[in-house]
């Protein structure tokens, strides 16, 4: 995150001022990142990926937030049936990704709350690198399963590969 106030503000506090407002879509995570901030500025380990990131913010291919941006009729979840797929849902309820949950759940323990998981993934880098895992595998999955519910998304055209 680039310093948008000078050489003396420093990382945390410009996660602090951001967090202070995070609007809407953003007060999940605010709210887990809030108890943890010091630590997570300071880990020495782990890049937020792409998938890793639609996990921790709920805005990817997760019925709800599709719904949300019109792109889709409800926010039902296309792997298991239940009435609201969400981030949550994805990564402590769903049954299709079980396996996934299992191995993640050997690493960080039962709890799968964002709070929780935040909270592990700035404990160590073996955690960090368990939720990674799980993140890019399910959401991997996930997004090849709307490709096929919708020719055309996510594909580039000709010239762009």
């Amino acid at each position: 995150m680039p310093n948008l106030r000078g050489p003396s503000e420093d990382k945390t506090s410009i996660w602090q001022r951001r967090l202070a407002d995070p609007g809407e879509s953003g007060r999940r995570v605010a709210g887990a990142v809030q108890p943890i901030l010091c630590e997570w500025v300071d880990r020495g380990w782990g890049t937020l990926t792409y998938r890793t990131t639609q996990v921790l913010s709920g805005h990817g291919c997760f019925g709800e937030f599709l719904c949300r941006i019109g792109k889709e009729r409800g926010p039902h979840c296309h792997h298991c049936g239940a009435e609201r797929d969400t981030a949550d849902h994805t990564l402590a309820e769903c049954a299709a990704w079980g396996e996934e949950r299992r191995v993640l759940k050997d690493v960080v323990g039962e709890d799968l709350s964002l709070p929780t998981v935040m909270r592990k993934m700035v404990g160590s880098e073996r955690n960090w690198r368990a939720v990674s895992s799980f993140c890019e595998q399910v959401m991997l999955r996930k997004e090849e399963a709307e490709r096929e519910r919708r020719p055309g998304v996510g594909r580039r055209g000709p010239g762009h590969g």
